[in-house]
């Protein structure tokens, strides 16, 4: 229903933060995630009618169903975001890994 909502979250706030972040942790991949996954879900929820072209936008809302799509943004929406974060975590200890057993083997 709205689970690309969490992710457009953290993704507008490590966007508006971006420059905070050291080089080395390549916050542009994150966003990448975020916003690409957000973008595909939204994509996919218009193909499936979930998200319509006038207000509530949300036919969740506009049934009735408010709380279940909250819940749904609160339970689906973290796991999503956590699943990237760990794996932009795992991109970005590989990356620096790597880039220190080139520095010491230089």
């Amino acid at each position: 229903m709205a689970c690309f909502l969490m992710a457009m979250g953290l993704g507008s706030i490590t966007t508006a933060f971006r420059n905070r972040f050291p080089e080395k942790l390549h916050v542009e991949w994150l966003n990448l995630m975020l916003w690409g996954g957000s973008a595909m879900l939204i994509v996919d929820h218009i193909a499936n009618g979930e998200i319509i072209a006038s207000f509530p936008f949300f036919t969740a809302v506009r049934d009735g169903n408010t709380m279940a799509m909250l819940a749904e943004v609160a339970t689906l929406g973290t796991a999503m975001v956590a699943a990237c974060i760990g794996i932009w975590l795992g991109m970005v200890w590989v990356s620096n890994k790597r880039e220190a057993d080139t520095k010491a083997s230089a």
